[in-house]
């Protein structure tokens, strides 16, 4: 099944996307919004984790879909 994941930033302070495995990162200012979006049928779990400073996805499919703020970006998943 696809899957996606919404959260918005509402620490009042910067905090760091990390895409896992790929240790992609991505800045994110206090109020941004993210929608991680799993583009291909998979029977694993969109894992996330914060760690009090960093909000780390762990990804099983290289054809997620990342958008901070509405922008699609562009992850290399390498």
């Amino acid at each position: 099944m696809s899957q996606s994941l919404l959260f918005k930033n509402s620490s009042h302070r910067k905090i760091k996307l990390v895409l896992e495995p790929w240790s992609e990162e991505y800045p994110l200012n206090d109020g941004v919004t993210v929608k991680i979006q799993s583009d291909k049928q998979t029977t694993s779990s969109i894992e996330v984790e914060f760690d009090g400073e960093d909000i780390i996805v762990y990804g099983w499919s290289d054809e997620m879909s990342v958008w901070i703020d509405g922008a699609k970006i562009e992850p290399t998943f390498e």
